[in-house]
């Protein structure tokens, strides 16, 4: 059950799997297929299942930080949420009005993230100056 699976241990395991912290590579590794489109101004990726294939669309009008973490995000939707739907992933105003899925996704992606960081770079720098450093917003600081 999707409930049950940590977005933590899950980013971890499949970072170690495939040696890998690159969503790119990770999403590929895993059987995903990756596509651009314009998705419009509110919405930075997609996810669908189709005949179990898993399609991640990331919308072009992101930068390419913005795609590569929510290509991560969308990742997190297939290793932590199989049968579920989860079709966009949207700028919010606030991480309150993100609901229980959302959040398992961005921790699962801040995880993939902050694997491209050692451990002694991470522990020179701030949470802020980490974000800065993926070239994501601050609104994503809760989930560092």
């Amino acid at each position: 059950m999707a409930f049950e699976k940590d977005a933590i241990t899950e980013a971890n395991k499949i970072m170690e799997k495939y040696d890998t912290c690159d969503p790119y590579k990770l999403a590929r590794k895993s059987g995903c297929i990756v596509l651009y489109a314009d998705l419009g101004p509110v919405n930075h990726a997609q996810r669908d299942y189709f005949k179990r294939i898993n399609i991640i669309t990331l919308n072009t009008r992101s930068d390419n930080n913005l795609q590569k973490y929510s290509l991560a995000h969308e990742l997190g939707h297939v290793v932590l949420h199989r049968g579920f739907s989860t079709a966009f992933f949207r700028q919010t105003s606030g991480r309150k009005m993100i609901n229980w899925a959302e959040k398992d996704a961005n921790e699962f992606a801040m995880q993939i993230m902050l694997a491209q960081f050692s451990s002694e770079d991470r522990s020179h720098m701030t949470n802020y100056e980490l974000l800065e450093a993926m070239g994501l917003d601050q609104n994503l600081i809760d989930y560092v």
